[in-house]
Parts: C-alpha cells; sequence; structure tokens
C-alpha cells in the first residue's frame, strides 16, 4: 500500500470506530463480554490504545530498529500480556463516549502525524516479533503492515463487540 492508501484506511477505521461507539450504549458499558477480564468498555478503551502503540513500534522500527528488535526478543511475552490486560481492564465504569471519542480521536492524529513522516522507503522496513506476542503480527513484520494493524486491531475487538449487539 501507499502512504496515500495507508491513510485512507487510517480515516476510515477512524470513522468505524465513531459509528461503533455510536451504537453502544454508554449503559451496556458494563456488560460482560467472552474475554472474562474485560467488559465492553474495556474493550472500547483498549481499541483506543491501538494507534499510539503502534505509532511508537512503527518510530522505533524505523529509528532504532535493531534496539528494538532486541527488547522485542528479551521482553517476555506473560508480561506483555500482563501490561496489556492492565491497560484495558476495569475502564468500563470511568469511560463514557465523549471520552473514547476524545480519546481515539488524539490516538488517530498520532497515527496519522507518524504516517506524514514516514516515507515511502520507510514502509519496507521490518521488526521481528515473538510468534507468542500478537498472534496477527508474528514473524517479520513491515512499517506498512503496522499501519494496517491498527484497523485489523480494530476489527478483532469490533467483531468481539458485533456480537453482543
Amino acid at each position: 500500500m501507499t502512504k496515500l492508501e495507508l491513510e485512507q484506511q487510517l480515516k476510515e477505521t477512524h470513522e468505524r470506530f465513531i459509528a461503533l461507539v455510536e451504537s453502544i450504549p454508554e449503559t451496556d458499558y458494563d456488560l460482560p463480554t467472552d474475554n472474562p477480564a474485560w467488559k465492553v468498555g474495556d474493550i472500547l478503551f483498549h481499541i483506543t490504545l491501538g494507534p499510539r502503540a503502534l505509532a511508537l513500534e512503527i518510530w522505533l522500527t524505523i529509528h532504532a530498529r535493531g534496539a528494538y528488535n532486541f527488547a522485542m526478543r528479551h521482553f517476555p511475552s506473560r508480561l506483555f500480556n500482563r501490561v496489556n490486560a492492565w491497560f484495558g481492564s476495569g475502564r468500563s465504569e470511568r469511560v463514557s463516549r465523549q471520552g473514547l471519542l476524545k480519546a481515539y480521536g488524539q490516538a488517530h492524529a498520532v497515527i496519522k502525524s507518524e504516517l506524514r513522516r514516514a516515507r515511502e522507503e520507510d514502509l519496507v522496513k521490518t521488526a521481528i516479533y515473538p510468534l507468542d506476542y500478537v498472534s496477527d503480527l508474528k514473524g517479520e513484520v513491515s512499517v506498512e503492515r503496522l499501519f494496517r494493524y491498527v484497523t485489523g486491531h480494530f476489527e478483532e475487538h469490533e467483531a468481539a463487540l458485533r456480537l453482543r449487539h
């Protein structure tokens, strides 16, 4: 994909997030999901973290690939998963529709800024993701794939929430 195509995909994902949040009443944020650790509001909040986290990973892949690959090889997946779960859990009671829209809007601005700064030739740079981190990002992953995963991450959680509504 080109930068222009990635920008369009990010825009469409942002619009889909808005539609998803607007389709779920705030009273449902405290409902359980298939993941026993997270409620509906927790997953919505977790989705807002994806673009920021991926922007950081993209920056590291472009500018500090060696150090990033080293860290990825030596950072235990159980710790990664624990941190990831902590950032999402227990948010359902503290999030609001407006807060979610604002958080995702800010995260969207961050990922778009990273895309604007990236050069076309940066899109082919890669990092190695451990097999036991994020199943969709295992192995050698390009910067382009990381930008596309903003949508993949959203779709993974959107599907779980759509099943509930």
